[in-house]
């Protein structure tokens, strides 16, 4: 199965331009999260500190059947700037069986470490499904909270400033944090699926965070340095797992 990519940059295209291409973005979004509002869709593009906002489209014979909005912040801990990338994908059903996502955003990753060495890149997802854990948690040890580990001072800083900036956090443990987010369209099987999978990282988001299924997620963070990028991409490329 051949897919291709389309990336757009979103903050650099003209207001007309903006204006239509944000229709193509909200249209597919809410065919995965299908409680999704524009309003939701134009804060994330649209926010004020964003100096980035790629837009990854993935096509199967000229249809569109993945998205990926990755948008990267910058903004300020302890007085020194840093990046902050999040990022809102989804695929449909049929075509979820890669991590086509997690390539292309590691690919905009390094292009940004490159373009500025200087300053410190972070990656703070809101996680909503356990299956979405175990793919960032099983390529990387320094993709926290996880299992056994205690999450570095510097990742909770990162951390506790991000979550200042999301409505409805619950802190549930020192490095636990869990807010309201949109849970894709799914199915009775699909969630039983998934809680019927048993693995560390399954258990371990599971334990935190058991009631995803009613629209919580998992406020997660991973430090964006050269070790950590080569890491996760030597585990893509091999297929290997880290607990």
């Amino acid at each position: 199965m051949r897919i291709t990519e389309r990336i757009v940059d979103f903050t650099k295209l003209a207001s007309e331009q903006k204006h239509h291409f944000f229709e193509t973005m909200l249209a597919f979004d809410q065919q995965i999260f299908p409680n999704s509002t524009a309003n939701e869709i134009y804060d994330f593009v649209h926010n004020v500190d964003a100096v980035s906002v790629q837009v990854v489209h993935y096509f199967h014979q000229d249809k569109l059947i993945g998205q990926n909005i990755i948008a990267i912040l910058k903004l300020s801990l302890n007085e020194k700037p840093l990046f902050v990338v999040s990022s809102r994908a989804g695929t449909l059903a049929a075509y979820r069986k890669r991590n086509r996502a997690l390539k292309t955003a590691i690919r905009i990753a390094i292009n940004y470490r490159i373009r500025h060495p200087t300053i410190p890149l972070w990656f703070v997802p809101t996680v909503i499904q356990p299956k979405i854990y175990t793919n960032f948690a099983s390529r990387s040890q320094s993709f926290f909270p996880r299992k056994g580990r205690s999450m570095p001072q510097e990742y909770l800083q990162v951390l506790d400033l991000i979550q200042q900036r999301k409505n409805d956090v619950q802190k549930r443990r020192e490095d636990i944090f869990v807010h309201p987010a949109l849970m894709p369209q799914t199915t009775p099987a699909g969630i039983q699926r998934l809680r019927n999978k048993v693995t560390p990282h399954i258990n371990f988001f599971m334990q935190h965070v058991p009631d995803y299924f009613d629209g919580m997620g998992l406020l997660c963070v991973c430090k964006l340095d050269l070790k950590t990028i080569l890491e996760a991409i030597f585990n893509l490329w091999f297929d290997r797992h880290v607990y």
